[in-house]
């Protein structure tokens, strides 16, 4: 932890023109609560969602945050973007189109994403790969189907639903 904090209060005083001298390892905790009060450090720490995600998310790793996001409604309405990109397929017409709208966070319905744990007694497997934008793709789907969804995450500081894709035809 003191490692922690004194790495973050080194990066704080790296953003700031007019920084103090760095404490010692001893003093870094102290040190490390000072700057967080004043409005410029919080701001100034905000870009550096790498270092930081960890501190201020309780699921920075998305292996962590995947499982409990699944299970956990209170979770899901605090980590989905508002507005969430959804997309679906309208196959009214001839050829199946494309649709896509900004859905209000008051409009999503809950739970947005099934429980991961309850996948396989309902037939269907889960896919999860990281995009090349560092976005993480989680696909569920029903094995010789069409019965398909795409939910996209992305660090902002914390893991976030951004964009969900039913491509079920």
């Amino acid at each position: 932890m003191t490692l922690l904090a004194l790495s973050l209060s080194i990066l704080l005083a790296a953003c700031k023109p007019d920084a103090a001298p760095i404490a010692p390892a001893d003093a870094a905790a102290p040190a490390a609560v000072a700057p967080a009060a004043t409005p410029s450090a919080t701001e100034s720490a905000a870009p550096a969602a790498g270092a930081g995600a960890g501190a201020m998310c309780a699921h920075a790793d998305f292996d962590a945050f995947l499982p409990q996001f699944g299970r956990d409604i209170a979770l899901q309405e605090k980590s989905v973007s508002d507005p969430l990109i959804s997309e679906r397929y309208d196959t009214q017409g001839d050829e199946p189109t494309l649709v896509s709208e900004k859905v209000p966070l008051s409009d999503v319905g809950w739970p947005v994403m099934p429980n991961p744990s309850g996948l396989k007694d309902m037939g269907r497997e889960m896919q999860v790969s990281r995009q090349d934008d560092g976005s993480m793709k989680v696909l569920i789907r029903t094995p010789d189907t069409s019965n398909q969804q795409s939910y996209y995450f992305a660090q902002r500081p914390c893991w976030q639903l951004v964009r969900m894709a039913d491509e079920s035809i």
